[in-house]
């Protein structure tokens, strides 16, 4: 796991620094030393550094060290250590205490007679073994979701070299942010700060719950592994319910959600942990109001998604929802966003429409041309249930050939 800024004063050597303020952020991760030299810091930052502050070569009053920390809540630092002694700042105001404290930024005192030099290599050598560590358990725990194959002997033996535990219960998370439709992307700069905030929220909360996996990338997000056992369900939905709210009102702009596997025992199945756990972020980001699925929600799907046959599949797809099937066009998008309100409505026109944001009449007057279009009426039971399984499908087809919205399905043989 990562080093975070509790760690600091725990670290041989450092044991004379002392955290005095911003102790709820405390799991901030330490991702380098700075030592600043300028009267502002924010234009030579760019999140999760640990910023010295010695004064000697720019003078520090009051009003300078408010507007450090000022800067470094902005840019997302780690945490402010300032050096205190008889010569340049003597000790650090209570203003200053109290701004870290509202800011929850971690502030340290050093005393000057701890040499800088000293400092910066402990905590870069503490970093820099700490990756070669974390490094070597990513890309062990990656073949593993990439389904590289070795025996479980192997997977035990490899695990235990690398002090993880290879035969507990587990479940598998992925987690997906993207930027809401109607918003300006922003800067590359900006969007490295969010993902880095929202990876290092995430470790710290396994860290809370003294969960020692590193935290894994892929294209679509994050992934995570989270020891469990079935007592503690519950206290896991609760855990990641709060972490996506959290994450979700820091960035509002951002559409967060998460999925979740069936549980799993022994590291040999974590590739289908994964695979269960991407299927359950798929059904996330497509439901309105639920941002956070586990596979056993899935219900049918999983039947579906286990039928090797995608043709087979593919065909029950196109047989019931004809030239809309794998449509990607504004046209046949909006016709299935509004099939999909209605069934999550049980066919009611009031609470559909309510939910669509549009007049019953204009409701009334889409599902009259899906009806045309589709060659059938809404009104057959048997029907409606057919073209929900193939809407379901569809979206299970899309995840299986790991596309976006607007690329199109590939057949297989």
């Amino acid at each position: 796991m990562s080093i975070n800024c509790a760690d600091i004063p725990k670290l041989p050597g450092l044991e004379s620094i002392s955290f005095r303020a911003g102790l709820s952020g405390g799991q901030r991760i330490v991702r380098w030393p700075y030592v600043a030299e300028n009267e502002s810091i924010q234009a030579w930052v760019s999140g999760g550094e640990l910023v010295f502050v010695t004064g000697i070569n720019h003078t520090r009053d009051e009003q300078n060290l408010g507007q450090l920390i000022r800067e470094a809540a902005q840019s997302q630092v780690a945490g402010v250590v300032i050096l205190t002694g008889p010569e340049f700042i003597q000790k650090i105001p209570k203003s200053v205490l109290e701004l870290a404290n509202h800011y929850q930024i971690p502030l340290f005192e050093q005393p000057y007679n701890l040499k800088m030099v000293v400092v910066t290599e402990i905590i870069s050598n503490a970093i820099v073994q700490d990756n070669l560590l974390g490094k070597s358990v990513r890309l062990f725990l990656s073949k593993l979701i990439n389904g590289f194959q070795q025996a479980p002997e192997l997977i035990h033996l490899r695990a235990k070299d690398l002090g993880i535990s290879s035969q507990s219960a587990f479940v598998g998370l992925s987690l997906s942010y993207r930027h809401n439709a109607d918003v300006e992307v922003p800067s590359t700069s900006k969007q490295l700060q969010q993902s880095q905030h929202i990876e290092q929220a995430l470790e710290a909360l396994l860290k809370r719950r003294h969960i020692e996996w590193p935290v894994l990338s892929d294209e679509k997000g994050l992934l995570a592994v989270w020891p469990t056992q079935k007592n503690e369900l519950t206290e896991l939905y609760e855990d990641l319910a709060q972490l996506r709210e959290r994450l979700q009102s820091h960035f509002p702009d951002l559409a967060l959600s998460m999925g979740v596997s069936s549980q799993k025992q022994g590291l040999e199945d974590l590739s289908a942990a994964v695979e269960e756990a991407r299927q359950a972020l798929q059904f996330a980001i497509k439901h309105p109001h639920q941002k956070l699925f586990f596979y056993e929600q899935l219900g049918i799907a999983q039947l579906f998604a286990a039928i090797p046959q995608r043709n087979m599949l593919a065909d029950f797809c196109k047989q019931h929802l004809g030239d809309l099937c794998f449509g990607r066009d504004a046209t046949s998008l909006e016709m299935k966003s509004t099939l999909e309100h209605y069934f999550n409505h049980f066919g009611h026109l009031q609470q559909t429409a309510d939910a669509m944001g549009v007049h019953r009449n204009t409701l009334s007057y889409r599902l009259g041309r899906i009806e045309q279009k589709l060659g059938y009426s809404l009104q057959d039971p048997f029907s409606r249930l057919n073209l929900q399984n193939a809407l379901l499908i569809e979206q299970i087809l899309f995840h299986h050939h790991n596309l976006d919205d607007q690329s199109p399905l590939l057949t297989e043989d």
